[in-house]
């Protein structure tokens, strides 16, 4: 019966050009902005997303947060309609507008009923055609912003990845940055700097749209070329300079806390997603974590007890990233976890994983892959990330393909790559 589940799934997943047994075409506005659509038949519910290049990675470091702080601010109000009213127009359609800022691009996620998609087309084209940058707006999510910064440091996590994220880049390295600024750079932002931001978003060629949903492909052409079509892209995307990260020492950055709790991260320099390693990454990434039967999990919280939350992760990004490895646990125990963490490593670069674990590992990620694919926002989500990261929208119909080509041979040798260089380990104590 599993192996029957395991073939279905299978069938399923790659029985077809796109996820759902649906096609995805592709077209341009009048203006270039490339859209990407894939109609469903099913539900009459459509998920639009519209990204610019221009986002945290173009910030200049005085001015870290602009990016979040002018999307929240234009979420708020445009020239023809105050945060009231606009709030009111978006819910009486039963739509949602939400801003979207990661290091690599920047936009707008609509969620719609199809039969209100011109409707919410319009509340959206409002929203980036017509910001009102409102000095009182502004203030408020500036505010809100400051004080999200302070509950982070309540946070043993997110005190433990910012320190993190400030010691491993360069500082000249736009990947420093933490998202949201901070509450010295907040502070000094004015309502020039966000019109400043603003223009060159919206002024910068490789914008694209993503459309999941049931409409016509005739109706969607119209209408994005009616509110959309207007936008005047005609500044080339500016390079991003990724400055080589500080050398590796080994030694463990040791951080007194007012944590009753320690916290302990090993980071290793990992590559860009366009890397021909990344795929395999991925897959180590799952062998390790992200699943109750990865063996961080297995060999550190199940049989030694030693943590409250164990985990991996290797972000894709366009410039270097890192795979992380982190986990919370009692002071007593930082020595012995240590000792853990680096076995589990040693062990992934000698010996090769058993082709049980992987085929498990296979299907484990099928099944998420599926799961995830579900809605139609998951699945214009993952279309525009991979545009905007360079790999294409067609890659997420590749993804599962990829992973199940990675071999046991393929992870030891990557692993022996990267994983054999000395990691950056940091260890927040309490004081």
């Amino acid at each position: 019966m599993k192996y029957f589940l395991t073939i279905l799934l299978s069938v399923i997943l790659f029985s077809s050009t796109s996820f759902g047994g649906t096609k995805m075409e592709t077209f341009s506005l009048n203006n270039g902005i490339k859209v990407i659509f894939k109609q469903t038949k099913s539900v009459e519910i459509l998920c639009l997303k519209i990204h610019s290049p221009i986002s945290v990675l173009n910030e200049e470091s005085s001015k870290s947060g602009v990016t979040s702080l002018l999307y929240n601010t234009m979420n708020k109000s445009t020239n023809k309609r105050n945060a009231e009213i606009l709030a009111t127009d978006i819910e009486n359609l039963g739509s949602s507008i939400s801003p979207d800022v990661e290091y690599d691009y920047s936009g707008w996620t609509l969620n719609c009923m199809s039969q209100y998609f011109d409707e919410s087309c319009e509340i959206l084209s409002d929203i980036i055609l017509n910001p009102a940058f409102d000095s009182t707006e502004m203030g408020k999510e500036k505010e809100l912003m400051i004080q999200s910064i302070k509950v982070r440091q309540d946070s043993i996590k997110s005190v433990a990845r910012d320190k993190f994220i400030s010691d491993f880049y360069n500082e000249k390295n736009p990947y420093s940055k933490i998202k949201g600024g901070t509450e010295e750079t907040l502070t000094g932002l004015t309502q020039q700097d966000l019109k400043d931001v603003y223009n060159k978003i919206y002024s910068t060629k490789g914008m694209v749209i993503t459309v999941v949903g049931n409409i016509k492909k005739s109706t969607l052409k119209k209408t994005l070329n009616k509110y959309f079509g207007q936008m005047n892209l005609t500044q080339e995307k500016p390079t991003v300079s990724f400055e080589k990260n500080p050398e590796r020492t080994g030694e463990d950055t040791i951080v007194n806390s007012k944590f009753n709790q320690a916290f302990i991260i090993y980071a290793y320099d990992a590559p860009d997603a366009l890397n021909e390693d990344s795929i395999t990454l991925k897959m180590i990434n799952l062998v390790l974590g992200a699943r109750m039967t990865g063996r961080l999990f297995i060999e550190l919280r199940e049989k030694l007890g030693l943590a409250y939350e164990v985990n991996s992760n290797y972000p894709t990004r366009t410039g270097d990233s890192y795979f992380e490895i982190y986990i919370g646990l009692d002071k007593k125990n930082v020595d012995i976890t240590k000792n853990g963490i680096e076995k589990i490593m040693t062990d992934l670069c000698n010996t090769k994983v058993s082709d049980k674990e992987l085929n498990d590992t296979k299907n484990f990620i099928k099944g998420i892959y599926l799961l995830s694919h579900q809605s139609v926002e998951r699945q214009a989500y993952y279309l525009s990330a991979r545009e905007m990261l360079g790999l294409g929208y067609e890659y997420d119909d590749k993804y599962i393909d990829l992973l199940s080509k990675v071999t046991s041979d393929d992870i030891i040798k990557v692993a022996n790559k990267y994983f054999k260089q000395k990691p950056y380990k940091l260890i927040l104590m309490p004081n």
